[in-house]
């Protein structure tokens, strides 16, 4: 389990994360609405996961940051409500009606097989591993030295003998416990005190796992893989140099580990070997039900499955945000965003669809399903023509961010600083908008009854001659528009803001957000 990269990693990343913070403020600068997008996929949700548990092969749930906790059925995973924003590092259980989520500040949350409810920790230190031999001997370690024993009643403070971080804790009984530390410590619980194990290694340790006691595992930092055989720890082979961040076997001589970059490794009893998960994305829970029935869960909601022969995603191959939808059945969809994503649902399931532009794109609008426009940051507009996709020449440089138009050859595309752009089937023009503020959608009943909104409040009018400014009776930014006719049109924004248009006026209508 990874909870402790969340923090620990970026005392060693300093200069990656300034940098990734400068990045994404020059991003934000790009475009007033990108603050306004929400996660649309992978579904269920698109925060981070951190660790997953398996009651049965029908029956998983996983945890991650901002509270995200989904659950499996078998077939398919759902988001379910936690009642906490805390980040969330681990997850165990003794049972489907009986697990244990733990997180940022104390957070501890139970799952009684209906709902989850906040249990009393008794400690603001953050929660970053939990486990149990029943319900009524469940551990629980973190920051600072903090382990907590649950008795099945309530939670009390144990003494560890450290002030380290505690990451994770396993054992093979109630009165045989592991726990590794953020500096590479190992403590060990016999069923009356903690205390700490010989250990030559000094590297940050992140997980811990056996099938025995005689047979533990340890994976951390730098491809570090420890084994303890019932009488000392000794550094195995790893074969990477990856961070490795969660380790679980459904056997001594079947165990899997997963780590930084999407690394997985597999040990067979006698060496660790890689193994192809299809993704770079980092992983940090795996657990699994039997060795032909593991999963794998990581960043930006990525969840993995082994079939005992292969892993597969179990999302749509994808952890990039997505900014825009458009589908012209059921059976073909697209979506783009960031770094020049574009997604295709074929009515089975999304696929990544290679546009070979490094730009974020922000709508996507088609006339058939061989005639899709995708626009984006600098000006980009990419056509697909029912086989491969091919960037167009703009004639821009701004930032477009919405594009719809009445057919293949009557397109009209908004962004940056007023720019409107027309496509008449053979090339791209500027439009006169008599606006210099950011427009973010454009929709029409007609080619010549087409409207912009923007910034602002900020409503254009296009008649089939010219832009015309309209009166909407709003100052806040408006992010969308779509109508069913040129009478009735709505426009929505920051606020809360929803409006509508009659065929004469613009009106305010009550949103309740």
């Amino acid at each position: 389990m990874v909870r402790r990269r969340t923090a620990n990693r970026a005392k060693r990343n300093l200069t990656a994360i300034a940098f990734f913070i400068l990045a994404w403020i020059a991003f934000a600068h790009a475009s007033v609405f990108s603050a306004e997008w929400e996660w649309l996929n992978p579904l269920p949700q698109g925060n981070k996961l951190e660790s997953v548990w398996m009651n049965t092969g029908s029956d998983g749930f996983a945890v991650g940051l901002s509270g995200a906790i989904v659950h499996y059925n078998g077939s398919q995973w759902s988001a379910m409500s936690g009642g906490t924003s805390q980040n969330l590092y681990d997850v165990w259980g003794s049972s489907g009606a009986d697990v244990f989520a733990m997180g940022g500040f104390g957070t501890i949350l139970h799952f009684n097989g209906t709902a989850w409810s906040a249990m009393t920790s008794g400690t603001s230190q953050g929660l970053y591993g939990v486990w149990g031999s029943s319900a009524t001997d469940v551990f629980a370690v973190g920051s600072l030295g903090t382990i907590l024993h649950y008795n099945g009643s309530a939670w009390s403070a144990m003494t560890s003998g450290t002030i380290d971080d505690v990451t994770s804790v396993w054992g093979s009984s109630g009165t045989d416990v592991f726990a590794v530390t953020y500096h590479g410590s190992i403590l060990h619980y016999n069923g009356t005190v903690w205390s700490a194990m010989t250990s030559s290694n000094t590297q940050e340790l992140w997980g811990v796992w056996g099938n025995s006691g005689t047979n533990v595992f340890a994976v951390g930092l730098n491809g570090t893989i420890l084994h303890y055989n019932g009488s000392a720890w000794s550094a195995m082979t790893s074969g990477t140099t990856e961070d490795v961040a969660s380790v679980w076997g459904s056997s001594g001589t079947d165990v899997f580990a997963v780590g930084w970059n999407g690394t997985i490794l597999h040990y067979n009893g006698s060496a660790w070997a890689p193994m192809a998960g299809g993704t770079t994305s980092g992983l940090w829970g795996v657990w699994g039900t039997s060795g032909t029935d593991v999963l794998a869960v990581g960043g930006a909601g990525k969840i993995l499955h082994y079939d005992g022969s292969k892993w597969d995603g179990m999302t749509s191959d994808t952890g990039t945000t997505l900014n825009a939808i458009w589908a012209v059945s059921d059976t073909d969809a697209y979506a783009v965003g960031a770094f020049g994503e574009i997604v295709h649902y074929d009515g089975y399931g999304w696929s990544q669809v290679h546009s070979d532009q490094f730009v974020a794109f922000y709508d996507v609008w088609g006339n058939t399903g061989a005639d899709v426009f995708a626009v984006g940051s600098g000006g980009e507009v990419l056509h697909y023509n029912g086989s491969a996709w091919a960037k167009m020449t703009s004639g821009s440089t701004k930032a477009l961010y919405g594009v719809w138009g009445r057919s293949g050859s009557d397109v009209f595309a908004v962004g940056e600083t007023g720019e409107i752009l027309h496509y008449n089937g053979a090339s791209w023009a500027k439009m006169t908008s008599g606006s210099t503020t950011d427009l973010a959608a454009v929709w029409g009943s007609s080619g010549s009854d087409v409207f912009a909104v923007g910034k602002g409040g900020t409503i254009l009018h296009y008649n089939g001659g010219v832009w015309l400014a309209m009166a909407g009776g709003t100052t806040q930014d408006l992010y969308g528009v779509w109508g069913s006719s040129a009478t009735d049109v709505f426009a929505v924004g920051a606020g809360g803001t929803i409006l509508h248009y009659n065929g004469t006026a613009w009106s305010a209508m009550a949103s309740g957000t």
